[in-house]
């Protein structure tokens, strides 16, 4: 085994959560060094963006269509809509003397370690030229970091065909860190996973695509997006790079990317990291990590994605429009217990979890699939309670039936349903099984039904190396989204949960538990009816600006008081409260 794989089999050994004994983490929450959720970089231009309704371009159903819809023009407008459907704010939420935000990306306990920036090679106005923009969602505003003259621009632009520019996706590993300790990296690339979803879905609403480019080594993603200035964040927090993805009507490249030529060719920068916290406790298991994770320039990827099991586009939900329902969507913080969810509704959300290389969003993920879905179904009509198996790749599920050598499994595929769901037993309590290998949280119990994520960590590892590590649990944080946005389009709530028993779930399993696994379970999930949290205020998440912005001929006023300065943290976790849509 390679050095790189063997530490980050170290790693992933060394942060599972056991029955007796939790991963390395803080023994308390120090409020006083609580990271700033929202970096800025001082002495940079800001251009704010118009605050756009969106409503009436794009039913939710035709996000996972195959149907092509007439793209929007890039615009200020169009990218204001793009980022702020992916990363911008969806509300506010008080309690007592605590304020703080929401996002329309979800995020481990709402602690947002995902930075957002734009690389544009198309000049939108004459403000928002080629260049390189960071996003503030706080202010849904650029702050330009670096020109990129012309010549690179029209470099870029014939390198994709209908391609305007690139979404780069940057962690800020200690936001994590601040809560979770040693396991803080793991949720960092969940909500990568989470991030790029919302962005491909984003795309979808403008009638664009988006798609991550895999060639790119990390060192040229860190330079296209400035976080490998050392004089720039002097003093701050450092930022990992996660991906590029190419956004457009058709985002094609055509030929070899001149990225490392465009990163070279950024001049004028401008702009300094703001400081997050006063203090930080380092903890070496990342530290040890990061460099077995690094991903080295590798050929540009032309993977065709499985679509087995996909099939013709699933039933609609009749849930509406697209941008109203992205920005409704809430983590549940606590289900009643008793509300059933639809055989339709459910095996529908599962459909969209299946890849396909026409299908929004795994289509903007270079990679053959490698995660399967454990169900554990509690209140499904029509369907009995009981242990079932999602087969979401048919190429690795031999191994993965190999791997689970429980005698009392019977793998029997469910014959009334058209998906490749495989019922696997009925326990006795199977509310009881989910809720405990989730560190006993009733929430996993208490919904429709709860999720394990299966992942094939042994072969992705030694077909990519360490840094495959990451992107299996981007995948993850991928089938995450597509279930918050599906248990929301039915009345419902979904949360991911970060906390659970590795082990136990491969003991239930029969998976081999030792470091040398190949499947382990990665991140779980669970659907269901939100008890809402009536304690808590709501407010509109751009209230504090003062802006009132076209939108295709349309004036739409957004915001209704005057500004104020955005607090900065949060003290819990993010609430499921529904916000009434305005559109």
């Amino acid at each position: 085994m390679s050095t790189p794989i063997r530490v980050v089999r170290t790693y992933h050994q060394s942060t599972k959560h056991h029955l007796r004994a939790f991963a390395p983490g803080p023994a308390y929450l120090d409020w006083a060094t609580q990271p700033d959720p929202f970096r800025r970089f001082s002495g940079a231009e800001m251009v704010p963006l118009p605050l756009v309704d969106g409503c009436g371009r794009c039913t939710y159903d035709a996000l996972y269509g195959v149907d092509r819809r007439s793209a929007s023009r890039l615009s200020e407008s169009s990218l204001g809509l793009l980022l702020e459907l992916s990363l911008g704010l969806s509300a506010w939420k008080a309690a007592g003397g605590a304020r703080w935000a929401l996002r329309n990306n979800p995020s481990s306990g709402n602690l947002h370690p995902t930075e957002g920036y734009l690389l544009l090679w198309r000049a939108v106005s004459e403000v928002l030229v080629p260049g390189l923009y960071h996003y503030v969602p706080e202010m849904h505003a650029l702050e330009r970091r670096a020109f990129l003259p012309q010549a690179a621009a029209n470099r870029l632009d014939e390198a994709h065909v209908d391609g305007y520019g690139a979404i780069g996706l940057s962690s800020i590993i200690w936001r994590e860190e601040w809560k979770y300790g040693a396991r803080a990296f793991r949720y960092c690339q969940h909500d990568v996973g989470h991030a790029l979803a919302a962005f491909r879905l984003a795309a979808g609403v403008l009638g664009w695509r988006l798609r991550m480019d895999d060639a790119p080594a990390d060192e040229t993603v860190s330079a296209l997006l400035g976080i490998d200035r050392d004089a720039d964040f002097s003093n701050a927090e450092t930022e990992h790079p996660d991906l590029l993805a190419v956004f457009g009507p058709a985002p094609t490249p055509h030929g070899r990317v001149p990225w490392d030529e465009s990163a070279t060719a950024l001049e004028g920068w401008r702009g300094h990291a703001n400081r997050l916290s006063s203090a930080h406790v380092a903890w070496p298991q990342i530290a040890n990590v990061l460099p077995a994770v690094h991903k080295s320039d590798t050929p540009a990827a032309a993977v065709g994605l499985s679509s087995q099991g996909a099939g013709a586009p699933a039933a609609t939900t009749g849930a509406g429009d697209a941008c109203v329902l992205i920005r409704q969507r809430r983590s549940a913080q606590r289900m009643d217990g008793h509300s059933a969810m639809r055989r339709a509704d459910f095996e529908r959300a599962l459909r969209r979890t299946l890849p396909a290389s026409d299908r929004a969003p795994f289509d903007a993920l270079p990679f053959e699939p490698a995660v399967s879905l454990l169900l554990f179904v509690h209140r499904v009509d029509d369907l009995e309670p009981g242990l079932y198996l999602l087969d979401r790749d048919h190429g690795r599920f031999p191994d993965l039936k190999r791997a689970c050598t429980s005698p009392q499994f019977d793998w029997a595929r469910v014959d009334d349903s058209t998906l490749p769901l495989f019922r696997l037993q009925a326990p006795l309590d199977v509310e009881m099984l989910a809720s405990g290998v989730s560190c006993h949280q009733d929430i996993a119990a208490q919904g429709a039904f709860a999720v394990a994520m299966l992942g094939d960590l042994g072969g992705v590892l030694a077909s990519d190396g360490g840094w495959g590590y990451r992107r299996l649990h981007w995948e993850c944080g991928m089938i995450g989204q597509v279930l918050y946005l599906e248990a929301e389009s039915v009345g419902l709530r979904g949360t991911g949960i970060g906390c659970f028993f590795d082990d136990e779930v491969h003991r239930l399993l029969g998976i081999d538990t030792t470091a040398e696994a190949h499947w382990q379970t990665l991140y779980h999930f669970t659907v269901g009816r939100a008890v809402e949290d009536l304690r808590l205020r709501s407010e509109p998440p751009y209230a504090h600006l003062d802006r009132t912005e076209a939108s295709d001929g349309n004036t739409f006023q957004l915001s209704r008081v005057t500004s104020g300065a955005a607090p900065s943290g949060m003290r819990q976790a993010e609430p499921g409260h529904r916000r009434e849509a305005a559109c």
